[in-house]
């Protein structure tokens, strides 16, 4: 009975992940089409995906191969999205972080195919390279946000503005480590099987990661208009300038290739 409500609970929390984060997903294709930025569009099409690679899997049962094709689009989109984001010249370390996640993405669908015929003899190889996969995506988005965010401090911009930058680094942090409850996952057990207790703590542990994930994901590119009144309640602007997101990201790319230039 316990075991039921809380599979339910999980179950709920994890449909809100989904619908806040196809919600985020269409603000920011909105977003990138209004200001005709393509990093924008990216990232919301990257979100896009992920959840209509969770739709196919749990709802319609269209299988993990299927889910994995549509993370692999989120995960390399979100390294694009970081790269067009916080970088400008032509550096090594953005290129060389998506040719390896673009290589464990290739591995991870390639082991996905096995386990259609090998059944869950692959699985903790997947979830061992899962876990890399995963880190380097979101650590490689929180590092750059964060980095942009300590930059930006210096500057006389709007607080929920440089709020969202701490927002995306902290919470893509979060998101980095929901691999690793599939770890505990028992071997050919369903994923969330109320019968089996550790199955269902490792569903709701990655639903509750994956829920304040989107929450705050959301908060970051959709913050009321409240919220923001209230961050910027002792904020005096200097001059009479708004940045729009063009011109923000513009400096946020000068600020990262100034510090990168002083690391080279």
């Amino acid at each position: 009975m316990i075991n039921e409500i809380l599979f339910n609970i999980f179950a709920t929390i994890f449909v809100v992940f989904i619908m806040i984060i196809l919600i985020v997903g269409f603000f920011l294709i909105v977003r990138g089409t209004q200001t005709k930025m393509i990093n924008i569009f990216i990232t919301g099409t990257g979100f896009i995906g992920l959840a209509i690679g969770f739709i196919g899997n749990f709802v319609f049962h269209l299988g993990g191969l299927f889910q994995e094709i549509f993370v692999f689009i989120a995960f390399n989109f979100t390294v694009i999205f970081t790269n067009l984001t916080f970088y400008r010249r032509k550096k090594i370390y953005p290129s060389l972080v998506l040719a390896v996640t673009f290589t464990l993405g290739i591995i991870q669908l390639f082991l996905h195919t096995l386990n259609l015929f090998l059944g869950t003899n692959v699985y903790y190889l997947r979830v061992s390279l899962d876990l890399p996969y995963t880190l380097l995506t979101f650590n490689w988005l929180a590092w750059a946000s964060y980095q942009s965010y300590k930059r930006l401090k210096v500057y006389n911009i709007a607080p929920w503005l440089k709020l969202r930058y701490k927002l995306v680094a902290f919470f893509s942090l979060i998101i980095s480590f929901h691999s690793i409850p599939e770890f505990f996952q028992p071997k050919g057990v369903y994923w969330g099987d109320p019968e089996n207790i550790i199955s269902l703590m490792v569903f709701g542990i990655t639903a509750i990661l994956a829920a304040s994930f989107s929450i705050g994901f959301f908060i970051a590119w959709i913050m009321p208009n409240w919220l923001k009144k209230k961050i910027n309640k002792n904020y005096k602007p200097l001059e009479d300038k708004e940045y729009s997101e063009k011109e923000l990201m513009q400096l946020i790319k000068k600020e990262m290739d100034e510090e990168s230039s002083w690391n080279d």
